[in-house]
């Protein structure tokens, strides 16, 4: 009998959690109509999803399914993007969903931005973040480039001061 009523009770508890995420998915979007800050909200949903996930890997864990341990340079990139951008990515890495290559670029683009806007030429820029996360420049010149043509952000724009 208890068995059953844990069974029910986790399937309520799923329900009730979709309905939740749902609800705070439409504040956000009534929320952002209106020109209104989402980032508490956001920084809410994000925690209500790594408590999810925390709560699956826990289940995991019982049965027998260890998650994957992340590397030094998986750990290194994760705690960078964690101190500098606020996210953290760990339990994504262990799931396999983000990858080395996808922290590298998102670091990229978001120093690049960051260095961009304190005068520094992009040739500098490109070539310091070229040392630091061991990438070519021209790889790193697509990376950036690519992403912010129309948008007014490379050397073939004109910057305004």
């Amino acid at each position: 009998m208890k068995i059953y009523e844990v069974e029910q009770s986790q399937i309520e508890v799923q329900k009730v959690y979709s309905q939740l995420i749902d609800k705070i998915t439409e504040h956000v979007k009534l929320l952002s109509l209106n020109s209104k800050p989402i980032t508490s909200v956001m920084a809410m949903k994000r925690d209500l999803i790594r408590l999810k996930i925390g709560y699956i890997e826990l289940g995991a864990r019982g049965m027998g399914q260890g998650e994957k341990d992340l590397g030094q340079e998986e750990e290194i990139l994760a705690m960078e993007i964690l101190e500098t951008m606020g996210i953290d990515v760990k339990p994504a890495v262990c799931s396999g969903l983000i990858g080395i290559r996808e922290m590298k670029r998102n670091l990229v683009k978001f120093h690049y931005e960051k260095m961009a806007k304190t005068g520094l030429k992009y040739k500098d820029i490109k070539m310091e973040l070229s040392k630091k996360y061991g990438l070519s420049v021209a790889s790193i010149e697509k990376m950036v480039y690519r992403n912010a043509r129309g948008k007014g952000h490379g050397p073939w724009e004109k910057q305004e001061t």
